[in-house]
């Protein structure tokens, strides 16, 4: 575990936002960035990516592949707007929904997954290349690439300048950097009480419109246009249904250990939770809607980053 300060400022913060897990997020005065201060290991981070819950991970994934294929497909239709063709590297494609709609959409894909089961499943099934290890000058030979993409990415990044400038060497001279991320530092706090979980210490960063902008200058991107939709909605519908997911999961363990039934309880727990995972999707896709017209301001936000190419921040 390490002390670290701000990322922008340089200074330490004693200011904390939010607790979770043993893990305290300090918030920084002059740019709003929360970011775990003490935290993990750089090895530590890496191995929540490797370990044997890795696979369990990856299950549920998949089980929800027609719901991500109409979300990629929303969101390269918005891609389309800025570059309508060429190649386009994935960061973190888990089971590959966004790169086979950007094949069926006319791009080139590729992906760097560091889940060892979701990169495999990429390039022996999807058969779209795909790399197991941290985007590097190495990385598909040196490609560089028209189009970079993550999603929900960004608040996991150990070292969120360094990788943004391993993005920008990748990216051609007029590439384009687009990223889907949220706003959870320009968020009131009583706002947070509506989260179902931070997910610490996964999450390491917790970025908002002014430290998003400060880490695209700060590594030679211009900002083009952020989408925004309010997700309001869509958190108290999660709350809800996993709060029901938790509460029937522990009444069949209960009733098993009542009847003294050796029965598979975790294959039930998570048929359950798939349901209402599957129900919360569902619905989610719709209330999306309602999020383009509702209030923004000090709310739960989800971005759409849209940047170009600039300069080389290591000239």
């Amino acid at each position: 575990m390490e002390d670290i300060s701000c990322i922008f400022c340089g200074k330490p913060t004693y200011h904390i936002a939010i607790s979770e897990n043993g893990y305290t997020g300090r918030k920084c005065q002059g740019c709003n960035l929360i970011f775990i201060s003490p935290r993990p290991s750089a090895a530590e981070v890496t191995h929540l990516y490797t370990d044997e819950h890795v696979a369990l991970y990856v299950d549920a994934q998949f089980k929800f592949e027609r719901f991500k294929r109409m979300v990629a497909s929303s969101t390269i239709a918005k891609i389309k707007n800025y570059k309508k063709n060429g190649s386009l590297l994935e960061l973190g494609p888990g089971g590959g929904s966004f790169l086979q709609e950007a094949y069926n959409y006319g791009y080139e894909p590729y992906g760097i997954e560091l889940n060892p089961i979701e990169a495999r499943w990429i390039n022996e099934k999807l058969r779209i290349p795909c790399e197991n290890v941290a985007l590097n000058e190495g990385s598909f030979g040196g490609k560089q690439f028209d189009i970079i993409y993550h999603s929900d990415v960004l608040s996991h990044l150990y070292d969120p300048i360094s990788v943004f400038s391993d993005i920008n060497r990748a990216l051609r001279k007029d590439g384009l950097l687009v990223f889907e991320t949220g706003n959870i530092a320009d968020v009131d706090k009583k706002y947070y009480k509506f989260f179902y979980q931070f997910m610490y210490p996964d999450h390491l960063f917790f970025f908002g419109e002014h430290s998003i902008k400060l880490l695209l200058e700060k590594t030679g991107f211009k900002q083009v246009f952020v989408y925004r939709e309010a997700i309001f909605l869509q958190m108290l519908l999660q709350k809800a249904l996993w709060g029901l997911k938790d509460l029937l999961k522990d009444k069949q363990v209960i009733e098993d250990i009542k009847t003294h039934k050796r029965v598979d309880t975790e294959s039930r727990g998570l048929s359950a939770k798939r349901k209402l995972r599957l129900l919360y999707r569902y619905v989610s896709h719709y209330l999306v809607r309602l999020g383009r017209i509702l209030p923004k301001n000090g709310r739960p936000l989800k971005l759409l980053c849209v940047a170009e190419k600039k300069s080389d921040p290591r000239s």
